[in-house]
C-alpha cells in the first residue's frame, strides 16, 4: 500500500491550493520564511490553544502543517471549524494519518517534505507562544553571526537553582556540571530550567523538542531517528546532538512560550523507564563524540545510581506502584542492552 492510503484525510486553507495537495518538489528553491509543523495525537483542547496563540504572531508562518495521528476526528473537526484558520499561516495544511506515518519521529518526517521555507519550527500540541516567540526564533536565526542551524525557544516562569537531586547528581560524579543545556558524556542531559531568564542568544548543546527551529536543509539531510518509536522520548536530544555536528545550536531568550505539560498521549511509567535507558543508550552510542569505554562505564554508573535514588518515591504511598513500574522499565532495558537487543 502507498504511502497515501495512510493518510485519512486532509484540509487546505489559503493560497490557491486545492485538496488534494502535492508536497514541494525535491529539487525546488526554498523561500526565505518560517513554516510550522505541528505533529499531535488526541490533544483537540490543547492545540486549540496552541492556535489561539500562533494568531498574535508576527509576521505571520508561510506554512502551518498539522500532522495529526488521532485515532478520532475530534482534532479534525476542531481545525475545520476554525473559521480564521487561513489566518494561523498563509496556507494551512491538515492531515490525520494512521499506519506508518504514525509516532512523533514519523510525523516530523512526514511533515517536513510538505515544507517550501528554509526555516522550520517545531512546537508540543500543549505549548502556548508568546507574542513575538516566532519572529524571535527567526531573527537569532538570521542574525545570530552565521553558522547556526537550530533555535531554541525558552519556557516563561520555569527557572530555578539546581534543586537538592541535582546537586546529588553532581556530588556523586553522574554528571560534570550542572550547565543550562549541557550534554554530558554520562548520557544525561542537564534541564533547561537551570537557565536564568535573559533576552540574549546562548550556545547549547541540545534545543528543548516542545519549541525549536531548523535549518530546513539540515532537517533534510539528517532527518529524525524512526528507530525511536512512539512517544519517542530522547528523540530531541539524538537529532539536536546529530544536527550540531552542522553548525551550532542556540536558546533565543527572547523566544517565550508556556509548556501546559498535557498528561493526556504520553505512555505509562514502565515505557517511559524502559525508554529512559534504552533511548538514551542509543544516543550516547550515536551522537557522542569521541565515545570510548569509559563513557560507556560512566553510562551504566550514572543511569544504574539515579535509578537506585528512584527508590525515594517509595516513600510515598501513591507513588509507590508508578515508581515500581518505571523502574521495572529501566530494568527490562538494561536487560536486553546486555542481549544485544
Amino acid at each position: 500500500m502507498g504511502e497515501e492510503s495512510h493518510i485519512v484525510t486532509g484540509i487546505v486553507r489559503g493560497g490557491d491550493h486545492p485538496w488534494p495537495i502535492e508536497p514541494p518538489a525535491a529539487g525546488d528553491r526554498l523561500i526565505c520564511g518560517v513554516s510550522v509543523v505541528m505533529c499531535t495525537y488526541r490533544r483537540a483542547a490543547s492545540l486549540k490553544e496552541f492556535l489561539d496563540s500562533l494568531l498574535l504572531q508576527e509576521p505571520r508562518a508561510r506554512r502551518l502543517i498539522i500532522v495529526d495521528a488521532s485515532p478520532d476526528d475530534e482534532t479534525e473537526r476542531m481545525v475545520a471549524g476554525r473559521g480564521e484558520g487561513d489566518r494561523f499561516a498563509d496556507v494551512l495544511l491538515y492531515f490525520r494519518v494512521t499506519g506508518p506515518l504514525k509516532g512523533l519521529t514519523r510525523q516530523r518526517n512526514f511533515g517536513i517534505r510538505w515544507v517550501d521555507t528554509d526555516l522550520v519550527a517545531f512546537f508540543d500540541d500543549d505549548v502556548v507562544l508568546r507574542p513575538g516567540c516566532l519572529s524571535a526564533m527567526d531573527r537569532a536565526h538570521r542574525e545570530g553571526g552565521g553558522g547556526i542551524v537550530g533555535v531554541g525557544g525558552c519556557t516563561e516562569g520555569s527557572y530555578e537553582l539546581p534543586d537538592r537531586l541535582w546537586r546529588t547528581r553532581r556530588l556523586l560524579g553522574v554528571v560534570a556540571d550542572l550547565r543550562p543545556g549541557s550534554y554530558q558524556r554520562s548520557g544525561m542531559s542537564v534541564p533547561w530550567w537551570f537557565l536564568p531568564p535573559t533576552d540574549h542568544v546562548v550556545d547549547v548543546d541540545w534545543l528543548p523538542g516542545c519549541a525549536m527551529m531548523w535549518s530546513t536543509h539540515v532537517l533534510r539531510e539528517i532527518g529524525f531517528g524512526e528507530s525511536f518509536e512512539g512517544y519517542a522520548q530522547g528523540e530531541d536530544l539524538d537529532f539536536s546532538l546529530r544536527a550540531r555536528r552542522k553548525g551550532r545550536l542556540v536558546m533565543a531568550g527572547a523566544a517565550r512560550f508556556l509548556h501546559r505539560f498535557e498528561e493526556s498521549g504520553r505512555p505509562d511509567q514502565f515505557k517511559l523507564g524502559y525508554m529512559a535507558i534504552y533511548n538514551r543508550f542509543q544516543i550516547q552510542r550515536r551522537g557522542l563524540q569521541g565515545r570510548t569505554w569509559r563513557d560507556v562505564v560512566w553510562f551504566a554508573y550514572a543511569w544504574g545510581l539515579d535509578t537506585v535514588m528512584l527508590a525515594r518515591h517509595l516513600l510515598f504511598p501513591q507513588r509507590i506502584l508508578p515508581t515500581l513500574r518505571h523502574m521495572g522499565g529501566r530494568l527490562k532495558a538494561t536487560f536486553d542492552l546486555m542481549k544485544g537487543d
